[in-house]
């Protein structure tokens, strides 16, 4: 039976003929057929997302619920280096609003880093074709976003308005502009040792069995929104920028710690003491933000208990994925259809790529009844159509699929 919360998986689960439609013959990537369903599900909603919906584009500046979603979005396609690319670049202009920004949260997905670091990656990549009236040059863009450090000290240490998702923004532009050093390693290094001396410090307090510990609005989340979860993997992505001390006695037992929480259906509490039981399977609370924590753990300790504990997220996942509450990637079936992406990435298993495409078909076809809580900001990336348009064009381009303002 399934629990309250997600819909029954009316999916045959992967055999090569069931797939035969889905997946091409080398099981490495989608089919023709699939592809053309897909390109035509991105044109109409496209097309929907800049005419009726396009207000809802401008709610805010931000990656989360706004127009910086979308310049994110342009930005993805750009990378396809075709000749569309420049075009890409310059559609992404048009959804930064970098004149206006709060001053007030640090994050890239809810806050000033997000809309900054991006547009210093798109500035940077455009190069002299730039219209220096729209857009700064990408070393003034940089500065200002390393000025955001002045938040550093009153901000939460995690994801959505946090140190964490300040760390991601740093870490995207220096992926996005290979060879060089934009932002220096000191800076980079300060974000991580005040995420990790918090968590040492509320650890201490709290006398935990973890060496590391963050809370959030008086509780201990584990998810990868605001949680433990997303904290640990981002700290994880920044291991070079950390001595191997504080990963193998901080980092390490502190995500041992975390993944000993879970339920014993695979899935995990939202948090410390959470009495709303088992009931979350989506990325912002539940497994599916545990899977690339698992699979990079798995990589970086070389211990094969961290991806069978991914495979059985995944599992938990297929069975219980398809979230009543829509398809965002935030709280929604988008969101789950990466955990199979990124479990196909590191098992190259067509399963996991056959699962992807039946959660993207889901998300695709929107089935009268399967979206029972209207988002509140329905065209954004990680609450609405923005967000499977993104996971739209990721699937069809599987070995350089990332989840968005998370996974570099």
């Amino acid at each position: 039976m399934t629990p309250k919360g997600s819909f029954e998986n009316q999916y045959d689960d992967y055999s090569v003929e069931v797939a035969a439609n889905i997946i091409n013959d080398s099981k490495n990537g989608i089919s023709e057929k699939f592809q053309t369903k897909l390109k035509n599900f991105k044109t109409m909603k496209l097309q929907l997302l800049k005419t009726k919906m396009e207000s809802d584009i401008f709610y805010d500046g931000t990656v989360y619920t706004g127009s910086a979603g979308l310049a994110l979005y342009y930005y993805m396609c750009s990378l396809n280096n075709d000749a569309s690319s420049h075009e890409s670049l310059k559609l992404a202009t048009e959804y930064l609003d970098i004149e206006n920004l709060k001053g007030r949260r640090i994050s890239f997905l809810c806050g000033d880093a997000g809309p900054l670091a991006i547009a210093t990656v798109v500035s940077y990549k455009m190069g002299t074709k730039r219209n220096d009236k729209i857009l700064p040059d990408y070393k003034t863009l940089a500065q200002r976003l390393m000025s955001l450090i002045s938040l550093l000290n009153e901000s939460p240490d995690e994801i959505l308005y946090g140190k964490a998702g300040y760390l991601y923004a740093l870490l995207f532009v220096n992926k996005h502009i290979n060879g060089k050093e934009i932002i220096p390693v000191n800076h980079i290094e300060k974000v991580i040792n005040s995420i990790l001396k918090s968590g040492k410090q509320y650890s201490a307090q709290m006398k935990s069995d973890s060496p590391l510990l963050w809370h959030w609005h008086d509780k201990i989340y584990y998810g990868a929104a605001h949680g433990m979860a997303g904290i640990l993997y981002m700290l994880l992505q920044a291991r070079l920028h950390m001595n191997i001390i504080e990963i193998q006695s901080f980092i390490k037992p502190a995500i041992d710690w975390l993944l000993r929480q879970r339920y014993r259906s695979g899935n995990f509490p939202s948090s410390m003491g959470s009495t709303s039981g088992d009931k979350l399977i989506q990325w912002c609370h539940g497994a599916p933000g545990f899977v690339p924590l698992c699979l990079l753990a798995a990589q970086i300790f070389e211990d094969e208990k961290y991806l069978k504990m991914a495979i059985q997220c995944g599992d938990l996942i297929w069975q219980r994925g398809l979230c009543t509450k829509g398809y965002s990637l935030c709280h929604g079936v988008s969101g789950n259809a990466y955990a199979f992406i990124q479990l196909y990435q590191a098992t190259k298993k067509p399963l996991y790529l056959y699962r992807a495409c039946c959660f993207m078909e889901w998300c695709a076809v929107e089935r009268p009844g399967t979206e029972l809580h209207r988002p509140d900001r329905p065209a954004s990336l990680f609450e609405g159509l923005c967000g499977r348009l993104y996971l739209a064009k990721d699937i069809t381009r599987i070995a350089e699929a990332r989840f968005p303002a998370f996974c570099l």
